[in-house]
């Protein structure tokens, strides 16, 4: 019996220890999972933190990207206004014949170091995903052809011959589709501009087809053929990389960033289609781009940039106009572009006065600057319109003309209230129309973007 017992508390002693053994080690491994829940956490906590600040950082730098492009934008610009404003009023005096040919590369070398500005900022844009496409009725063949015609002098200059030739959809010589016309025109240009700077002889021609594909959309292809000096095999694997050219002695030769191509490319993938090139040395070049479109109504004809009705409604009655521009050479391009109308101008500098001169004079339209002193053109603009909404007062057109001519900032200014916006550096037509269509009652001034024809 005795025996029994102690073999029973022997065995309880034995289980006892062996829990405690177990119950220390489940202790353990407890503190362990703590510890490693709470490394685990911490880990996390860092890694969150450290994703958060490198994405705080990323955001500061885009932003910070963002800011010095847009300033660099708005600094060469203003100079490029007065450059080539004064070369435009200086071209409608009389000159000499080796005077024009001076006036004519002063504007020329103007317009191709806005021409850099752009593209760099295109590139910008697409490269952080924010370059925006828009979708509007346009005619395409109408805008084909208004490119064209831009080209002929150019064409013709060089002995070239040049044709056009239109299929499938477009062979009725009207084809209204939704597509961002002004895209769609930045590389039709480019590509002709391309053909027309490598080729010295023989012919350059465009023809354009739109056939159905899927769901409904169409294939709109646009392609130029050159008979220049062409590309071997290596050299085209180039031509669709940023700030690449094909040969060295093209830049010395032609000159250029080496960034058309790149942003032609990108403008027509974002656009659902594409942009490639068949070529043979000494054999010429065949670039096709393609666009995913679908069809639209004919939209109403607004007047552009082509419009020559511009002076006629300007000039149908003396307007007032109030101008607010705080630089000197500005005010001198505007004077310039002004002055075949007979319009009633008031001058003011700065957004205070423009405010007190549209309460004092009622202007019909008021052509504004943004970055002005002491109150500038978008605070100016917010006030007018809150004071016409308090005071019932009819709608003033107000056009913002500026430098600052990034799509976001143009976004900002049409949301702020005004009704249109015109870049600098000026160009006189555009102006003209623009301010045309603000004062003509049946269009009215708010708009959508120009629409084509």
């Amino acid at each position: 019996m005795r025996a029994e017992l102690a073999r029973e508390r022997a065995l309880r002693e034995e289980l006892e220890e062996t829990v405690q053994r177990k119950s220390q080690s489940l202790r353990r491994a407890n503190a362990s999972l703590v510890s490693l829940a709470r490394q685990v956490d911490r880990m996390v906590k860092e890694r969150t933190e450290d994703l958060a600040r490198d994405r705080a950082e990323a955001e500061a730098e885009s932003a910070a990207k963002t800011q010095f492009l847009a300033t660099m934008s708005h600094e060469i610009r203003t100079p490029l206004n007065g450059v080539l404003g004064m070369a435009s009023a200086l071209a409608d005096t009389a000159l000499a014949e080796g005077q024009s040919q001076i006036l004519g590369v002063l504007r020329e070398s103007g317009q191709l170091l806005l021409n850099i500005v752009d593209d760099i900022l295109d590139l910008s844009k697409i490269e952080e995903g924010k370059l925006e496409l828009e979708r509007l009725p346009t005619d395409v063949v109408a805008l084909m052809e208004l490119v064209c015609r831009q080209f002929k002098p150019r064409i013709e200059a060089k002995g070239l011959s040049f044709t056009t030739l239109y299929g499938g959809e477009l062979a009725a010589g009207v084809a209204w589709v939704n597509i961002d016309p002004t895209r769609f025109q930045q590389v039709l240009t480019n590509l002709l501009s391309n053909a027309v700077k490598f080729t010295d002889a023989g012919a350059i021609a465009l023809s354009a087809s739109m056939e159905p594909a899927r769901n409904g959309a169409f294939l709109l292809s646009v392609t130029v053929r050159d008979t220049g000096v062409g590309l071997s095999a290596q050299q085209a694997d180039r031509l669709f990389e940023p700030y690449m050219q094909a040969d060295a002695s093209i830049h010395r030769s032609h000159g250029g960033t080496g960034l058309g191509l790149a942003i032609a490319r990108q403008i027509c993938e974002r656009m659902g289609g594409t942009l490639t090139c068949r070529s043979a040395e000494g054999d010429g070049s065949e670039f096709c781009a393609t666009f995913q479109v679908a069809r639209a109504e004919p939209a109403q004809k607004l007047p552009d940039a082509q419009d020559d009705n511009a002076l006629e409604i300007l000039n149908a009655r003396r307007w007032k106009v109030l101008v607010a521009e705080d630089n000197r050479t500005n005010r001198m391009v505007l004077h310039h572009i002004l002055r075949e109308c007979d319009l009633d101008l008031h001058w003011v500098d700065n957004g205070e006065e423009a405010v007190k001169a549209w309460r004092r004079e009622r202007p019909d339209l008021v052509l504004m600057d943004v970055n002005m002193p002491l109150l500038d053109g978008v605070s100016a603009t917010a006030l007018i319109r809150q004071e016409e909404q308090a005071s019932g007062r009819e709608a003033v057109p107000i056009i913002a003309v500026s430098a600052n001519a990034l799509v976001h900032q143009i976004k900002s200014y049409l949301a702020s209230g005004m009704s249109d916006h015109v870049a600098k550096p000026i160009r006189k037509q555009k102006l003209l129309s623009v301010m045309a269509r603000a004062l003509r009652p049946e269009v009215g001034p708010k708009r959508k973007p120009t629409l084509y024809p």
